[in-house]
């Protein structure tokens, strides 16, 4: 008779969707319950909080309170008129993080555009923020596609001005094609099936020729020299890299660490832009590991304060 005990099945966390309104923006919100401050994930352009289903599972194993939203203009998320595609992102993560602080402060984790966004909340000392982490963050350096994209853009919004025939407007393929270039550029083709077919069931007619004005508006606001902002980090900061991630280089750490010499820099090798996608276990232990060291600073500034009183 076999007396080896079976290793315990890992528990798997219910997740959750809903609806819910952000400030001023209606969205939807993917969460799974637990303990502690709860971990606000935010996505990059073109995306959604699918992309993090597979952090907020592994999290939520280990019984950490959670939730991933879309971001305006992806995903289920309205689609608001304000200009400043940066400026509303900023506005919409401080509503989003006093809204799901339950008390015990909030971990920001964010990757691309979502990253820098994150970078920003962590130099809001209003905000009931634990501690950011920021995955591939948009806006250290200029690449070189951001470049070519500015030098380009007079004709691509001459092109995207035409009118479309409508058959070439949301066809079948076209979420499919997107999908896979999407695929391509940011986990070298690595995604799952299911990852693009969530990633492709949130294109509809107009949304390309949309979402490309929108990138256009969006890659002249990343080049400011002034994208990251130059107040000091209230909270503690980790960045990581996809040491293969082109979209946003690894280079930007220099560019952080000359600003911010006290964040935590951090490289995933083999990934891409987005490692919550093809290493999503080792994005999981970067956010624990950002959460008890900052509970740990937290308890030791306590502690001395304490003594001092």
């Amino acid at each position: 008779m076999n007396t080896t005990a079976e290793p315990a099945a890992r528990k798997r966390a219910q997740r959750n969707t809903k609806v819910a309104m952000i400030g001023d923006v209606r969205t939807r919100v993917l969460d799974v319950d637990g303990s502690g401050p709860t971990v606000l994930l935010i996505h990059g352009f073109t995306e959604s909080a699918d992309g993090w289903r597979s952090v907020l599972d592994l999290l939520g194993e280990q019984g950490h309170r959670c939730a991933a939203v879309d971001l305006p203009h992806f995903g289920r998320a309205a689609r608001p008129l304000a200009a400043g595609y940066l400026s509303a992102v900023d506005d919409f993560l401080a509503a989003a993080v006093r809204q799901f602080d339950r008390g015990e402060g909030v971990v920001l984790v964010g990757n691309s555009v979502g990253g820098l966004a994150v970078l920003h909340a962590a130099q809001d000392a209003d905000l009931p923020l634990v501690a950011a982490v920021a995955i591939g963050p948009a806006g250290l350096c200029t690449t070189w596609w951001m470049r070519l994209a500015r030098r380009v853009r007079p004709a691509t919004d001459w092109l995207l001005g035409l009118p479309i025939p409508p058959m070439f407007r949301g066809t079948v393929t076209a979420p499919a094609l997107i999908s896979a270039g999407f695929a391509r550029a940011v986990a070298s083709g690595r995604l799952t099936p299911e990852a693009k077919a969530q990633y492709a069931s949130h294109w509809g007619p107009g949304d390309l020729r949309r979402l490309l004005l929108l990138g256009g508006d969006t890659i002249a606001e990343l080049s400011r020299p002034d994208a990251l902002g130059n107040w000091r980090f209230v909270v503690p900061v980790t960045a990581a890299w996809g040491s293969k991630d082109w979209v946003c280089p690894p280079r930007g750490a220099k560019a952080l660490r000359n600003k911010h010499p006290d964040a935590m820099l951090r490289f995933i090798d083999g990934s891409g832009h987005c490692p919550q996608y093809d290493q999503p276990a080792r994005v999981a232990e970067i956010i624990r590991a950002a959460i008890a060291d900052a509970l740990s600073c937290r308890a030791l500034s306590t502690t001395v304060q304490e003594k001092l009183s």
